[in-house]
């Protein structure tokens, strides 16, 4: 698909992304631009890493193989690598998968789809599953099956059965100050009481409001751990757990680590004052501004002072 046939697109009705550019990320896997956001879908390193870094990884599918069946929530699929990725893993497995997906604009898997390099990415058992997702909005593959709710999360989250308890949610919507919407303690909380014993919400995000947000919704929080070094950012993302308290948590591990004390100190200063958006259906820039009023009028630590603070004691 050329950008001008994308570029069209802004003519076409209720397509809340806006016109989607393509764009090339640094390991060669392709990727979308959405101007309504002003984000890109996947960070400058790659797509494809990012989501077997930050969510494929972290999910750690492996320790739910004594389950009879696995389920798994993909919160904004986008253009359907974290679940591409999630499915090449399970593919010559025995479990069963029970797969949700919620997005609320379907160009990007659309668009995707359309793309030589997408799709020689997956084998043909996960292209066929993207491919079914895309024309028909579910797929079924042995004892497996999944389907995808266009529309508001906020809203299509309800579509899932209320006795279905998660294994997994992947939450990668874009960033908290350009979607507050599915950021806030209420949509926090409404992921959180899906949660199996056990199970996870694994994200990108690092936010403080987000993080207070799950932890207050009584999840163990975990942060996961860098692959690059060189980088300068304190972590790669979030897990958080339904602790099974018949199950000690590792506070090291591979995948991730137990918050640090500067990471800890970050959720008791003004940036963890939440998201909020209490009837679940106000609009980002009402959620942005209620946040703002809510910050100037707290007593807790600036920001700015507990990034001095801990500047300061890298360098002495």
């Amino acid at each position: 698909m050329t950008l001008i046939d994308l570029e069209s697109s802004k003519f076409i009705p209720n397509n809340p992304l806006g016109v989607l550019t393509p764009i090339t990320t640094k390991d060669g896997s392709f990727s979308l631009r959405s101007n309504n956001y002003k984000e890109s879908f996947h960070d400058r390193d790659g797509a494809l890493r990012e989501a077997k870094e930050k969510f494929l990884n972290p999910a750690q599918i492996d320790c739910y193989k004594r389950k009879p069946n696995l389920n798994i929530l993909d919160v904004c699929i986008g253009m359907g690598y974290n679940t591409g990725c999630l499915i090449e893993k399970l593919v010559n497995s025995s479990l069963q998968l029970n797969w949700w997906g919620l997005e609320i604009d379907k160009r990007p898997l659309k668009i995707a789809l359309e793309n030589k390099n997408f799709r020689e990415t997956w084998s043909p058992n996960v292209l066929n599953i993207l491919l079914s997702l895309n024309s028909q909005g579910k797929w079924k593959a042995n004892e497996s099956q999944g389907e995808v709710f266009w529309g508001d999360a906020r809203d299509k989250i309800k579509s899932i059965p209320k006795d279905i308890l998660l294994d997994v949610i992947l939450l990668d919507a874009f960033s908290p100050q350009k979607c507050p919407e599915l950021w806030t303690e209420e949509f926090l909380t409404s992921l959180s009481n899906r949660l199996a014993l056990g199970g996870r919400i694994v994200t990108y995000c690092t936010s403080a409001a987000v993080r207070a947000s799950l932890k207050k919704a009584g999840l163990k929080l975990r942060s996961i751990q860098l692959t690059d070094s060189t980088k300068t950012t304190w972590s790669n993302g979030t897990i958080a757990i339904r602790d099974d308290h018949n199950q000690k948590l590792s506070e090291q591990n591979i995948q991730y680590r137990a918050l640090s004390l500067m990471e800890e100190e970050h959720l008791l200063t003004c940036a963890a004052v939440p998201y909020r958006d209490p009837h679940q259906n106000r609009s980002p820039e009402t959620i942005l501004k209620r946040r703002r009023i809510e910050q100037h009028h707290c007593k807790l630590e600036s920001t700015s002072s507990w990034r001095k603070r801990w500047n300061e004691t890298k360098s002495t």
